[in-house]
């Protein structure tokens, strides 16, 4: 048994994945710089935004033509390589093509009410307040959607890629470290995904804020739907809720990191004072009753109002909500401490993450062999090359 080949077998499709996806996003990059400066140029009228965004749109254009199409079609050596660029070029083009004018669309309009747009929906007194900088929020909130489509890009090339170069001449060893290969792409799909919706930043926070709120405004029964289990009833956005809180500890760390040493940012202490009170609602009984309070509901709200225009009035609401200052003007202690992150519990996640994963295969076991043997069926019946040939 050649174990090198097995090993090409199994890392082909992560790689394929890889080269795409890493294509792709330097592609969104391109992307988010030409459409905040066209709409940059718009608002603020300045001609060197345009400019700016020419430039922009040159260098998109020359990566596309010559490092992109040249590289994705170097997978297909059997096809004449004009004939494969012409392809990627042309779905490179209209990718880009529909997102921006999605993008300058969405940017454009007034959106203050839930109506699917989860992520895309903000307060009437923001857009009075700081129009610009909203409009380059949607473009940029949109641009963070759109990575993680390309994610499924890359995972639907990895599925193209094999059903045209093929592998019905493989040997069994190599058509199951293959088809492994495969799995392992989609998992890393699912994770790039949940990596760029969870990086702990002012953007995804701002998403997620309207996130719960958006799913908050569902009906009842819409929201026990959403939720895995039902005598928790906010299951639904429990965990999103506890991810915000992390992502303020996060900025309240960055703030006094301005501030210096020794000396706590009194926008920290707000931004912790928040990350309290979603904790301590998270912790108490009166979670499980639902939907969310909507004390909790004005707190987020006032909360995303501030981080994203600075505006006095909601920060001065947020203090006075969540009595963030003594009367001598110190942050107060808080209720809740944030989670440890340790190795003690780094070990304790871990073990109770195997301890999930191996209760769900034993209940799936059988749904998982029928997969694995369709998939494996299906893949060694392709009438195309050996991997050998792929890899050349």
């Amino acid at each position: 048994m050649d174990w090198s080949k097995i090993v090409l077998a199994l890392i082909l499709p992560v790689l394929v994945w890889l080269l795409t996806f890493g294509i792709f996003a330097v592609q969104m990059a391109f992307l988010v710089v030409f459409e905040t400066r066209i709409a940059s140029g718009i608002i603020d009228k300045k001609y060197f935004d345009y400019v700016l965004a020419a430039v922009i749109a040159g260098l998109a254009s020359h990566y596309d033509q010559h490092f992109a199409a040249p590289l994705l079609s170097s997978l297909y050596p059997q096809f004449p390589e004009e004939e494969v660029r012409g392809v990627v070029l042309f779905f490179i083009g209209g990718f880009s093509a529909l997102h921006a004018g999605v993008a300058f669309h969405y940017s454009l309009l007034h959106v203050t009410r839930f109506s699917g747009r989860s992520m895309l929906v903000f307060q009437q007194q923001v857009y009075e307040k700081d129009p610009r900088t909203v409009r380059l929020l949607w473009i940029r909130i949109l641009n963070l959607i759109g990575l993680t489509s390309v994610a499924l890009i890359a995972l639907a090339h990895v599925y193209i890629y094999t059903a045209v170069r093929g592998l019905n001449n493989l040997d069994s060893p190599l058509v199951v470290a293959y088809t492994a290969g495969l799995v392992a792409a989609g998992f890393a799909t699912i994770q790039m995904r949940k990596l760029i919706l969870h990086f702990p930043s002012t953007l995804v926070l701002v998403a997620k804020l309207n996130q719960i709120m958006a799913q908050n405004a569902k009906p009842r029964e819409q929201q026990r739907s959403l939720s895995p289990r039902k005598s928790d009833q906010i299951g639904w956005a429990r965990r999103e809720l506890l991810h915000v809180s992390r992502m303020l500890e996060r900025l309240a760390r960055q703030e006094d990191a301005v501030s210096g040493p020794d000396v706590q940012h009194p926008i920290a202490a707000i931004y912790r004072a928040v990350a309290d009170e979603i904790r301590l609602y998270c912790r108490s009984p009166k979670s499980l009753d639902g939907p969310l309070p909507g004390s909790l509901v004005t707190t987020l709200r006032a909360t995303q109002g501030f981080i994203i225009t600075g505006d006095a009035t909601w920060r001065r609401h947020i203090v006075r909500r969540l009595s963030v200052f003594d009367e001598h003007g110190k942050p107060r202690p808080l209720s809740t401490t944030s989670a440890e992150r340790s190795t003690i519990r780094f070990v304790r996640v871990s073990g109770r993450l195997i301890d999930l994963s191996l209760a769900w295969i034993q209940q799936r076991w059988l749904a998982i062999a029928v997969v694995i043997a369709a998939v494996a069926v299906i893949l060694g019946g392709l009438d195309i090359e050996t991997l050998i040939g792929l890899a050349a």
